[in-house]
């Protein structure tokens, strides 16, 4: 009953009679007539333009357009509602509303536009600005739209300011990384001191990330729903769950900390709460500002939360014009406490009810799969079928349906690889820019989770297409330049270690590649020779200006302008950094360091270019800049929330932050590149094409999501539903409901074109389509069988069920020139195919090469220019010594095993640094310690400290190994002790060099190594020593061949007052009782000559510059994928 008269409905047109005058009556009349007989609203495009030249005009009929101009016959003491279904013009009736509104005299304080987001009242806003922007005679001052947060803090921070009694401190809204971080810094002294009332099997649990993270999630429902920290604790004791009781203590003992602090954080779901406490505390202040509202209007009302329904609600009073628009069947946010229940409930009445039901975005096709998903969502009053936009709907550059290239508007591609669904998504995307003429920034890719977009990103980018990811979707310290310009922080406060520095001077800081730095490497490490020092550690200390200035002459005497170049630009930051930081000020240097360093640095003007030309650089670009601005932004929240915050807490603060958080938008347009974006930050979007990828089983429907730990979702059936915790309620069909919906979001958002993607893989049981693909199939199928724009939703389904969609082949061909050279370039080098094919080929490289298109000119062709020498793969001489070919007993043994190439490879390497040799040079290093004097207790602390540090795995598999060397250091000492006992003289980590023969080149070959232990009694006979920790050793026979041991026993020969006595391999980590000792016998004169005359021929084979390829086994070398011989490198061009 609107007015205590009857009323009734007629085809969805608000009709009342009696209890009203003659003349309200004849109003009536008129308003009925100007409505018309259907209470379905119509809207067109007027193709002239309006009046203020602001482009083509929306007509509004019925009960809309009475809404919409303001018609005084409306009554307005209830709010009316705006329902429909994706593209049907909610967001638009509002907008025409507000202009209207303005148009008739009424100012922007008297507006109050409300949208559930902040990126949706962006968005919202932009639309009013385009169509006021035309008009030359208007102007404001004031923010008409906003976000229910937003409004929110708006009133609370009037009621602040009007407090006479200073007792209300000025409120300041927190980001979710932030109230995350107090949390988890909280759990930690629970952790560490033993407080908090937590369960004791619970304990453990609290320094984890994900038990903060849960605590966090009921924590912010409870504050949804009103639950303070006392009704928690005793909804906890009530129903037999310790958990809240535990949660509710935390939460009484964090509003404590916040009392403290004498400051005002509210989370978003705090801040509704607090609010209607503030404005019924204070009436007379909310009452003064309501007073100015005369126009509400709420857009995506399915996504409020309830606080936020009754917090509106208090500006919808009688006289106010209101209108709230959604669509319960896009409601996706529940898990994050959204409720449709405020849209329904104004839509309850159904004498203010407007039904828009024609889409005007959508194509034929994608309106029948929404009325398909919506037909399978469970029933409720106010759902409205989509109907068929028709000649009014979309047009996009070709015609109503968007291109006219014989593609539907809808397509279903499932693919036999998640590559080749990659390489799908890319060509559909490259496919409508290049054929199409559709803009980077109106194609969007929609992804179920954020854990997918970084494999589409690095495709995308790899094939020449710019992508734009929402900041909210990444860490912001895991962004790489803000990960860069916080390791430059760290070097003014801590000394930075040499991977620390490596990473410095390779980032664009830097501005050296690799090869770059490893000449700067190789510049210093002659003059470090028998030093003990690394060349890395002496760059970090020029660098950082830990190196003197003698130092730093003498370690730079052989750098080029270049190598100047790359240390002057990482060093001028970290001055320009410390002079800031040495400032004396009284407030925190925190933003005055960032910006010196920022500025140093001399990054932005580069970064601003590359962003301004677009392309794949420019999005980089574009995010990289977007990265710092939000690095600027944090620092400046954490001087003002605590204006003596040092350097070293912001640094502390910022890593600390485990949760995205968007920054301060400031672009005044979007970035002209293809956003990939999870399927949750679509709601309120449209682009012209849109592709869906990877819509699988296992994701998308995900499970359903329970109550955790901490039993957050009973918490919310108990508040909401009143169904007690003990009571087990099954949540798979409203889980699956809640999936469908994000489906159907996702794949309302195209106005020309939507691609669905998915990975159908034979064979494999983890790569199975979704259902949901199944239920959409067959739209097209349905079109072709007579069903018209009402077809019946049942129809349509079984239309789908029925339905086949298109397989993708094994690996797409991808619209763009890398792949379209790479096959251009198969043909002409395949001599099997067919001679006209190849010069067509051939053709078409000589005019990309013409065009200047790299890649397509043979010159550039890698395999095909002539060898740069063919001399001899000899390393450059080392302080001004004569070029030799040198070769060490570890390159004897490698060429011993057959593999020429891994020999010369690793001669240059090193290998790859694994767990193993770590481990191996950790327990090096305690052989040498204790032959130096190292106690043996200190050995084993300094073992178990560093073997955590040493895991390449799983963090348990630290204690097994920890271990296994502690075991190795015992039978270590153990064995020392017993050598010393020899009365030997023993020497470690000597070096041995010796000129063993020449090449036919002339060149000299030198056998040099280092011995891990040498020992000499006293008529020069020595015994060479060499530690292995492997876990599986040699055999006898094999340690008595080896040609490593053989190598060490020649250079012996070689040195003043030795005689080779034989050499052992030392093994203290295998699975026996003591250490494994294999012995190899003293060499004669004769035996002696011959390894030399063997190793003088190895040499000329690890020279080069042509290695024989063999095919040993040799599958898992660290160069396998160079070999031709192997499977890993059968195509090594």
């Amino acid at each position: 009953m609107a007015d205590g008269s009857g009323t009734r409905e007629t085809a969805g047109t608000a009709e009342t009679t009696g209890g009203r005058s003659r003349q309200d009556a004849m109003a009536d009349a008129e308003l009925r007539r100007r409505i018309g007989s259907s209470g379905t609203v119509d809207v067109r495009l007027d193709t002239g333009q309006d009046p203020a030249g602001a482009g083509p005009a929306r007509r509004w009929d019925g009960l809309a357009g009475a809404l919409v101009s303001g018609d005084p016959r409306v009554d307005h003491r209830l709010p009316y509602s705006v329902l429909g279904g994706p593209g049907t013009g909610k967001t638009s009736l509002l907008v025409d509303t507000v202009v209207n509104f303005l148009d008739s005299g009424g100012t922007a304080d008297e507006v109050m536009v409300v949208a559930p987001s902040k990126e949706a009242a962006a968005a919202l806003r932009d639309q009013i600005t385009d169509v006021l922007r035309a008009r030359d005679t208007y102007a404001t001052t004031g923010t008409m739209v906003r976000s229910v947060h937003s409004w929110a803090f708006v009133y609370l921070r009037a009621v602040a300011q009007e407090d006479q009694t200073g007792r209300t401190a000025q409120p300041r809204l927190m980001t979710g990384a932030e109230h995350d971080l107090q949390i988890r810094t909280l759990l930690r002294g629970h952790a560490e001191d033993g407080t908090g009332q937590w369960p004791a099997d619970i304990r453990p649990a609290l320094p984890l990330v994900g038990f903060a993270r849960q605590l966090r999630d009921l924590l912010l429902r409870a504050a949804e729903r009103g639950v303070g920290a006392a009704d928690l604790s005793e909804l906890g004791a009530r129903h037999h769950e310790p958990m809240w009781s535990a949660a509710g203590d935390f939460l009484r003992e964090y509003g404590q900390i916040q009392a403290l602090s004498a400051t005002n954080n509210l989370n978003a779901s705090e801040l509704l709460h607090t609010t209607l406490a503030m404005l019924d505390d204070h009436p007379e202040v909310f009452d003064r500002h309501r007073g100015k509202i005369r126009l509400v209007l709420v857009d995506d009302a399915h996504n409020l939360d309830p606080a936020s329904g009754r917090f509106i609600s208090r500006f919808m009073v009688p006289g106010v014009r209101s209108l709230v628009a959604g669509d319960p069947d896009q409601c996706v946010f529940h898990f994050r406490g959204a409720d449709e229940t405020f849209l329904t409930g104004v839509a309850a009445v159904e004498d203010r009810r407007i039904v828009l039901s024609r889409s005007h975005r959508l194509p034929g096709d994608l309106v029948r799969a929404v009325n398909v998903l919506e037909s399978r969502l469970p029933a409720h009053p106010t759902r409205v079928m989509l109907r068929d936009g028709g000649p009014d709907g979309p047009e996009g550059p070709e015609g109503p349906d968007g291109p006219d290239d014989g593609r539907a508007a809808l397509a279903v591609r499932r693919s036999p690889s998640r590559t080749a669904d990659t390489l799908t998504v890319t060509d559909e995307i490259r496919r409508a820019h290049v054929i199409d003429g559709v803009a980077w920034d109106d194609i969007a890719v929609i992804v179920r989770s954020t854990a997918d977009i970084p494999v589409l990103r690095r495709a995308l980018l790899s094939h020449g297409v710019p992508v734009k990811v929402d900041p909210t979707s990444v860490v912001l310290a895991d962004q790489p330049l803000v990960r860069v310009i916080l390791l430059a922080l760290d070097a003014l406060v801590r000394p930075l270690g040499g991977p620390e520095m490596q990473q410095l001077i390779e980032s664009p800081i830097g501005g050296a590649d690799p090869v770059m730095l490893r000449r700067v490497e190789r510049a210093v490490a002659p003059v470090l020779t028998g030093t003990g020092m690394r060349a890395m550690d002496a760059v970090t200390a020029i660098v950082t200006g830990q190196a003197t200035a003698e130092e730093r002459e003498r370690w730079t005497a052989r750098f080029g302008p270049r190598e100047h170049q790359v240390v002057e630009r990482v060093s001028r930051v970290i001055e320009a950094g410390r002079a800031a930081l040495e400032q004396k000020t009284s407030t925190s240097p925190v933003e005055a360091v960032l910006w010196a360093v920022w500025q140093a640095a001399d990054l932005s003007t580069s970064l601003q270019v590359q962003a301004l030309r677009g392309g794949t650089l420019g999005s980089q670009a574009d995010r990289d800049l977007d990265a710092v601005m939000s690095l600027f932004d944090l620092a400046g929240d954490v001087v003002e929330r605590t204006p003596t915050a040092t350097l070293e807490t912001f640094l502390e603060d910022v890593r600390s932050q485990e949760l995205p958080t968007g920054g301060r938008d400031r672009r005044g347009v979007r970035p002209d590149a293809v956003e990939i974006l999870p399927a949750h930050a679509a709601a309120g979007q449209e682009w012209d094409v849109v592709v869906v990828a990877g819509v699988q089983e296992d994701s998308w429907p995900a499970g359903p999501t329970v109550g955790g730990l901490f039993g957050q979702q009973e918490l919310v059936d108990l508040v909401d539903r009143g169904i007690p915790p003990e009571i087990p309620v099954s949540r798979a069909a409203a889980a699956l409901s809640e999936e469908r919906r994000l489906f159907l979001l996702a794949v309302s958002r195209a106005r020309l074109r939507t691609l669905v993607t998915a990975v159908d893989a034979a064979g494999d049981d983890t790569s199975v389509p979704s259902r949901f693909l199944d239920e959409i199939g067959g739209v097209a199928a349905a079109d072709a069988a007579g069903s018209d724009a009402a077809a019946d939703a049942e129809t349509a389904a079984e239309a789908a069920e029925a339905a086949e969609t298109t397989v993708a082949p094994a690996l797409p061909r991808v619209l763009a020139l890398e792949p379209l050279i790479a096959e251009l370039r198969d043909v002409v080098c395949d001599e099997n195919r067919a001679g006209h094919e190849r010069d067509a080929a051939a053709h078409n490289l000589a005019r990309l090469a013409e065009a200047g298109v790299y890649g397509a000119d043979p010159d550039q062709w890698w395999g095909v220019a002539p060898p740069s020498t063919t001399g001899p793969a000899v390393a450059p001489p080392r302080g001004g010594a004569a070029p030799a070919v040198r070769i060490s007993p570890t390159t004897l043994e490698t060429l011993d095993d057959g593999c020429d190439t891994v020999a010369f490879l690793r001669g240059l390497t090193g290998g790859a640094s694994t767990e193993a040799m770590k481990v191996g040079i950790l327990i090096h290093a305690v052989a040498e310690g204790f032959a130096t004097g190292l106690d043996y207790d200190d050995a084993r602390d300094i073992v178990a400290a560093a073997v955590p540090y040493l895991v390449d795995g799983p963090a348990w598999t630290a204690a097994p190994l920890a271990e296994s060397c502690l075991t190795a250091v015992d039978r270590l000492h153990t064995w020392i002790l017993e050598r010393e006992g020899l009365g030997r003289t023993v020497e470690v980590e000597r070096t041995l060099e010796r000129t063993i023969g020449t090449t036919d080149g002339g060149l000299p070959i030198v056998l040099a190594g280092r011995t891990d232990r040498v020992e000499t009694d006293a008529d020069g006979r020595t015994t060479v020593v060499d530690f292995k920790t492997g876990r599986t050793a040699k055999t006898k026979k094999e340690a008595a061949e080896s040609r490593q041991l053989a190598a060490y026993q020649l250079l012996v020969d070689g040195e003043p007052g030795m005689t080779p006595d034989g050499a052992m391999l030392v093994y203290p980590r295998r699975e026996t009782s003591t250490v494994t000792v294999l012995q190899q016998a003293a060499m004669g004169p004769d035996e002696l000559e011959e390894f030399r005359a063997l190793a003088v021929d190895a040499a000329a084979r690890v020279t080069g510059p042509v290695f024989q390829a063999t095919a040993e086994d040799c599958e898992s070398s660290d160069y396998a994928c160079l070999c031709p011989a192997c499977r890993a490198g059968e195509q090594v061009i």
